[in-house]
């Protein structure tokens, strides 16, 4: 893994903000680089839940996304109006990593139409982990980041060092165009050699062979349909 600071990173870029600490206030403004987006979605699961803003004081647009709480999983009653100023949509299940994929890809999908600059905050891939195991999520979050490529967007995820082996922190900062270390959480980190991450990502990508397939290339131009039938088809099958 080789850190960059935020001033050698030129956006539109997709970083792996490796931080133990990513949970204290104003964490990603302080750590992270600067944007000039005109709508912002923060990605967040139940334990995290964020506070709505007010509408009135919104500078551009806001995305809510929550993952894992099916009180707020209003979806099969009514879609979220991407026209306003503030919108608020909930996945209730978080293991389903296709529909996770498809729920920010809207967000996506309308704010590039309308002309928006896209910033993404996706806020743990711990918590993915939690439910799904990491060959999984790595190959959830290499499509992911070719959406997110496909709309200009930066984007930016969490991964707490802390609780996994530094060879896997390691592989899933290589699908990232850079990758961002807190200070406290690159003296506790070993680093992994590059021995180690080719030896991680060669067996997943052997169980590739059984139904995973982290060989397929995620198109940055992959619609809401392509995400579901490659997450649906590609992650479910090791369950």
């Amino acid at each position: 893994m080789e850190p960059r600071i935020p001033a050698e990173i030129e956006p539109p870029a997709n970083v792996l903000l490796v931080d133990a600490n990513a949970r204290e206030p104003n964490a990603c403004t302080e750590r992270c680089y600067e944007t000039d987006s005109t709508a912002a979605l923060t990605v967040s699961f139940v334990d995290d839940q964020l506070e709505q803003p007010d509408p009135d004081e919104v500078d551009g647009r806001v995305g809510l996304l929550t993952i894992g709480n099916d009180l707020l999983d209003e979806r099969a009653d009514s879609d979220p109006d991407f026209a306003d100023s503030v919108v608020v949509d909930s996945v209730c299940d978080p293991t389903d990593l296709s529909e996770i994929g498809i729920a920010v890809s809207r967000f996506c999908e309308h704010w590039f139409d309308d002309g928006e600059q896209i910033s993404v905050c996706f806020e743990s891939l711990d918590a993915l982990i939690r439910y799904r195991s990491p060959k999984e999520v790595f190959q959830f979050t290499r499509i992911l980041l070719g959406r997110l490529e496909s709309v200009d967007a930066d984007a930016h995820v969490h991964f707490d060092p802390s609780r996994h082996e530094d060879r896997l922190v390691s592989a899933f900062g290589s699908v990232f165009d850079a990758v961002i270390v807190d200070e406290n959480a690159d003296r506790s980190l070993p680093e992994a050699t590059d021995e180690e991450v080719e030896e991680l990502l060669a067996a997943w990508s052997e169980a590739s062979e059984n139904g995973l397939g982290l060989e397929a290339d995620p198109s940055t131009e992959a619609t809401d349909e392509e995400i579901a039938r490659i997450l649906g088809n590609e992650c479910n099958t090791t369950r």
